[in-house]
């Protein structure tokens, strides 16, 4: 009996480190997106999308995220934009998918964002790949990720063993580790944004505290500090082609009938008339 019970216990805290399937924690994940930290974390996010990416061109724009809030497709200027959630049909979402097999056909999308959705995904390496099918070449792809560095990120782990909540349950995504995985699917990195530097804790003003720009933050936010709680990378899908020589048209020349040797004979003829 006295085995059994740390057996189970063992296995309930090896638990607590697992991240589950997208579909299953997705609604619990919303709960906490709509609450004070989770709010400030997606208002801190929607400015750097106003700033920095709301004019990226093309006509067709998906999101693959949690955050049911419409004014983050609302800030971008295509045409067509399209929202995908893996298990609830609520607010800006327009349908229901697998984030690692998609209902799409290779390179139709002109600009993806992936909005909180490989850290939480039990394989981000698949969800990037799948990603990677579905934009086009010379289309642009926007991953938005939990710093591993930020205030949330050092506290997750303390978290995962004082509670079960699974906000704290992610992987711990890399700067240097995505750039990798990039670089393998063919995209180049153009740029990386950091923000929300504020600690994930309880703040006597609620929502309006931690969203005010304070020193610290303004400070944070001059000299790019590397340290907030989220982290966006921009990137570029490069089509790699060979290399090949100009293509040479002979058929100006069958058409008169000049051939190569009625060229080198009237040259050897000219050469000889020119010797003194």
């Amino acid at each position: 009996m006295p085995l059994k019970f740390i057996n189970n216990a063992e296995q309930n805290l090896v638990d607590r480190f697992k991240v589950k399937d997208l579909a299953s924690t997705s609604a619990d994940l919303r709960h906490w997106l709509e609450g004070d930290f989770g709010r400030y974390l997606q208002i801190r996010e929607l400015q750097v999308f106003q700033h920095k990416f709301s004019n990226l061109p093309g006509y067709r724009f998906l999101r693959l995220g949690l955050s049911e809030d419409p004014e983050t497709l609302n800030c971008f200027n295509h045409i067509q934009r399209i929202s995908l959630h893996p298990s609830e049909l609520n607010g800006a979402h327009g349908a229901l998918a697998n984030y690692i097999e998609l209902p799409l056909m290779t390179e139709t999308i002109d600009l993806m964002l992936l909005h909180h959705a490989l850290e939480f995904s039990q394989s981000p390496k698949a969800v990037l790949a799948e990603a990677s099918r579905v934009v086009k070449p010379g289309g642009h792809l926007l991953l938005c990720l939990l710093n591993p560095f930020g205030p949330m990120g050092i506290a997750k782990f303390p978290m995962q063993l004082c509670s079960g909540k699974v906000q704290f349950r992610f992987h711990n995504l890399r700067l240097g580790r995505l750039n990798d995985w990039l670089s393998l699917l063919n995209f180049h990195v153009e740029g990386v944004e950091h923000g929300a530097y504020n600690l994930p804790l309880g703040h006597p003003n609620s929502l309006q505290g931690l969203s005010r720009d304070s020193r610290w933050e303004k400070a944070c936010e001059k000299i790019r500090f590397p340290m907030g709680n989220f982290y966006m990378i921009h990137a570029v899908k490069r089509e790699p082609r060979g290399i090949s020589g100009p293509r040479q048209s002979w058929r100006a020349a069958t058409s008169k009938n000049y051939t190569a040797t009625q060229g080198a004979k009237r040259s050897w003829i000219k050469n000889d008339n020119l010797q003194p």
